[in-house]
């Protein structure tokens, strides 16, 4: 779009209405595919593809965790000569000691409130590390222990940041073929995540109705200018795992993400005042 001469808010609106439309639109066809429940098909996918999948999925969280710990990217293996360098390795060994700590926590604990004694445990402790050895923020976040501040953003920009008479609706039959992959990518990555989950239940799911529900998700998403997600696997077993098998987490997650957007909008990211090493663990 660029070399055809257009403007940084024709791209930007054309960009953001149709991966937005992609991801609503996807959404619809989730649901239609659990209503006539074509997710039965990864019933008949062997145990041995189900377990290939959580690892590689298992993999790639430890991979970004450790990325986001150090602030380098990390794609490839051998990215992790990234922690030869003793600066790097400073940064990530307390990621990983955390994680370690949460995932014995997660499998030894017989108490529902022993997990959650733990992840509020761990970012006090940073904080009183830094108290007693007189580290102010700012000298945590030159030393890498936290975040980049970043600028609060006005709700005013979200909502005028696309400019419908700016889009480019022609170039939606070009993204058409890539639609049909993200479908397909999608709809079966939910269902192994599905399968993935029953099997650390240990009791079946809907896998019809869950990809329902990731379909419902997907166009609220595209509705609201988001992008496309599945099945937020780890976030499901880690919510399990609490012990805590009620609604309310739910709701807790909505009353925490709105929470989350006052912060951001009001004072800073929770990225730029907490400890990399606790905020990125669950991924590790």
């Amino acid at each position: 779009m660029i070399d055809d001469g257009n403007n940084e808010v024709e791209i930007l609106s054309t960009t953001l209405v149709i991966l937005c439309a992609g991801t609503a639109s996807l959404g619809l066809v989730l649901v239609v595919m659990g209503k006539f429940k074509l997710a039965d098909a990864v019933s008949f996918l062997p145990m041995p593809v189900v377990g290939g999948y959580l690892a590689y999925i298992g993999y790639f969280c430890v991979l970004a965790g450790t990325s986001l710990c150090i602030s380098q990217p990390m794609m490839d293996p051998k990215d992790w000569a990234l922690l030869l360098d003793v600066s790097n390795l400073k940064l990530a060994i307390p990621g990983l000691i955390t994680g370690l700590v949460l995932t014995l926590t997660c499998r030894l604990a017989t108490s529902s409130g022993t997990l959650p004694f733990v992840m509020v445990s761990i970012p006090a402790l940073f904080y009183v590390y830094c108290w007693v050895f007189d580290i102010s923020l700012e000298e945590a976040r030159e030393l890498g222990l936290v975040g980049e501040t970043s600028p609060s953003v006005p709700v005013s920009d979200l909502i005028h940041i696309v400019d419908f008479s700016k889009v480019r609706w022609d170039l939606i039959v070009e993204v058409i073929p890539t639609w049909f992959g993200m479908v397909f990518v999608v709809s079966f990555a939910s269902c192994l995540d599905v399968a993935a989950i029953a099997i650390d239940m240990g009791q079946p799911l809907d896998t019809n109705r869950e990809l329902a529900t990731v379909g419902i998700c997907n166009f609220m998403s595209g509705m609201t200018l988001g992008f496309t997600g599945s099945y937020i696997f780890s976030q499901t077993i880690f919510m399990y795992r609490t012990g805590v098998h009620d609604r309310c987490i739910g709701l807790m997650i909505m009353i925490n993400g709105c929470g989350k957007f006052a912060i951001k909008y009001f004072f800073l990211s929770t990225s730029s005042c907490g400890s990399r090493s606790f905020l990125f663990t669950p991924l590790v």
